[in-house]
């Protein structure tokens, strides 16, 4: 866990209308998680921005906050080319990854 997280506390507000649609979210963002990963081990700082813009838009249409804003950040912090600042929000992507797919369960 994330020092900033709290154990037991729901990080994901979800609308019940489209939670039946959150494993499919959960399992395409993973395979988008594994190519940021792939991209930031690479230095390429241009597709790490690329799917972190994704991640917000593919969060804000989910309407789940946290990953929303979780992409911004990793959008703007690659367009500084700050990679040693990205690697704690790619740790926190799979952390609300895994703590989303944990809530839809």
């Amino acid at each position: 866990m994330l020092s900033d997280e709290k154990s037991g506390q729901e990080l994901f507000v979800i609308n019940d209308d489209l939670r039946e649609l959150i494993p499919h979210f959960v399992m395409h963002q993973f395979e988008e998680l594994e190519q940021m990963e792939s991209s930031l081990e690479a230095g390429d700082l241009k597709e790490v921005g690329r799917l972190g813009h994704s991640l917000k838009g593919a969060a804000a249409n989910f309407c789940l906050d946290p990953l929303c804003r979780l992409g911004m950040a990793i959008q703007d912090v690659s367009k500084l080319g700050m990679s040693d600042a990205l690697y704690p929000l790619v740790k926190k992507y799979r952390f609300y990854l895994g703590e989303l797919k944990i809530q839809v369960s």
